[in-house]
């Protein structure tokens, strides 16, 4: 297996990760999979003996069940993991409970931390870029996770190459941590991220993390 540095951190990383969507299948994701405990414990298991560390979830997935199941598949193998997990999709009628806001985030982690039965997970990502929130505040908010222990390092999710740059760049000149690496929707037929996401990662030092590089199913092999 290859490990990479992961952007401009010193977080190793293997170069595929284990995906938690199918995790559960509860609340409104019944479609996309079902998968058991015993089944996960196996995946996760069967991932790390082929040199995957990269375990990635959200509290989106079946609204927070797959994290439940992840974290019961961890076991004594925390240590062995590179950990990551998402919020702000709205998961309640709250409207304080979605978003980049500094009260979203911070309830959200602590109840991750709780589904996932750790003190801290490695990597957390802002889910979806908030056009209504200060980027200040979701920049400040994710600097205090990281000073807390509740998270080593942050990123941002399908973010566009503009809001990606303004981001990162109003983190270095107020001197705190910017967001290490970026997930976005990369496939051999949909490569947009080509004109704009990727340059702006290398020029920035951020990290790519792919998801769905088989079109969520669509170019799996038959």
């Amino acid at each position: 297996m290859d490990y990479n540095l992961f952007g401009n951190s010193g977080l190793n990383i293997s170069k595929y990760a284990l995906g938690t969507i199918p995790f559960s299948g509860t609340k409104g994701f019944e479609k996309v999979s079902d998968m058991d405990q015993e089944t996960a414990n196996y995946m996760v298991d069967y991932a790390l003996d082929q040199g995957i560390n990269q375990f990635d979830t959200a509290n989106l997935y079946a609204k927070g069940d797959a994290e439940i199941v992840l974290g019961k598949a961890i076991r004594n193998k925390r240590h062995d993991m590179v950990i990551s997990s998402k919020t702000g999709f709205p998961l309640t009628d709250n409207p304080n409970d979605v978003g980049a806001t500094r009260i979203n985030i911070e309830s959200s982690i602590d109840a991750t931390l709780e589904r996932l039965g750790t003190d801290y997970i490695d990597l957390y990502y802002v889910h979806c870029w908030d056009g209504q929130v200060p980027v200040n505040e979701t920049v400040q908010v994710m600097n205090d996770l990281i000073k807390k222990g509740k998270i080593r390092y942050w990123g941002v999710s399908n973010y566009s190459g503009w809001a990606l740059a303004k981001t990162h760049t109003l983190a270095v000149e107020n001197n705190m941590m910017p967001p290490i690496a970026q997930q976005i929707y990369y496939t051999p037929e949909s490569r947009e991220a080509e004109y704009e996401l990727l340059p702006a990662g290398k020029e920035l030092g951020i990290a790519n993390s792919i998801w769905s590089p088989l079109g969520e199913g669509l170019l799996r092999v038959k």
